[in-house]
This record gives structure tokens, C-alpha cells and sequence, in this order.
């Protein structure tokens, strides 16, 4: 059995604008305290099961029960977290209709992170020489 008042972990790129927008709305309807909303870049001990390289590219919740829920399947906890507890998460996980919707809704938001230029790649030395126009 879950414990209804434990802690949630929700991670998000640090980086990225849209990212932290998230986190701040997360941070600001977690009335009950329930959560805590931490930079990935200073929490990678929590998502050893990732490899590294696809750390950055989805956000990602921590479950009180220590699963690590990734994307679009981190909303149910998430949203579990927020508005009741574990028995609704169990519920949006088992719901095709409702993990499809979130599914959307979190791809909707990973497009305009992409379309937005979270992170910058460093400038290649050709044109780190070439002079500004």
C-alpha cells in the first residue's frame, strides 16, 4: 500500500525555458506539499536507469515507491501528486482514453520545447572563426 502523503520528485531540464515554466506551475499547485521539483542537472543520482545521453530529452517523476516515471507516463504521478493521491494515479494509468489524452498533451508541450531551443550546441571551430555579418 502507497502512502498518501509521501513525497513526489519531479525533474526538469534547468536549461530550458519551457521546462522551468513547468516546474513553476507544478511548484505553485502543489498546495498539499507533496512534491518536490528538482533541476535534472542536480539530481542524475535519482535516473541511474537512464543513459546519459537521454537524460535532457524528457522531464521526469520520482515516485514515493521509488519508480521513475518518464514523459508523458510521469503525468498521472504527477497529477496523483497534486489533486488526490496514489489511487488516482492508478486510475489515469489504467484508463487507455486518459493515458492517450496525456500522452498528447505531452507531446503538444516536447514540440514547443523543440520548436523553442531549449539547449544551444557549442559553435563549431569553422564558424567560432568566421566574423559576424
Amino acid at each position: 500500500m502507497r502512502n498518501e502523503s509521501a513525497t513526489y520528485v519531479v525533474l526538469y531540464d534547468g536549461d530550458c525555458r519551457i521546462c522551468t515554466a513547468f516546474a513553476r506551475w507544478v511548484k505553485a499547485l502543489d498546495v498539499r506539499a507533496r512534491m518536490h521539483i528538482r533541476p535534472i542537472q542536480e539530481s542524475r543520482e535519482l535516473l541511474r536507469g537512464i543513459p546519459g545521453d537521454e537524460i535532457l530529452d524528457a522531464m521526469h517523476a520520482v515516485t514515493p515507491d521509488g519508480r521513475v516515471l518518464t514523459g508523458g507516463d510521469a503525468l498521472p504521478a504527477i497529477l496523483a501528486a497534486l489533486f488526490s493521491g496514489p489511487a488516482l494515479e492508478t486510475l489515469l494509468e489504467k484508463s487507455t482514453a486518459t493515458t492517450a489524452i496525456l500522452h498528447r498533451v505531452y507531446s503538444i508541450l516536447v514540440e514547443f520545447r523543440g520548436h523553442l531551443t531549449c539547449r544551444f550546441d557549442a559553435p563549431s571551430s569553422s564558424s567560432a572563426a568566421r566574423s559576424p555579418r
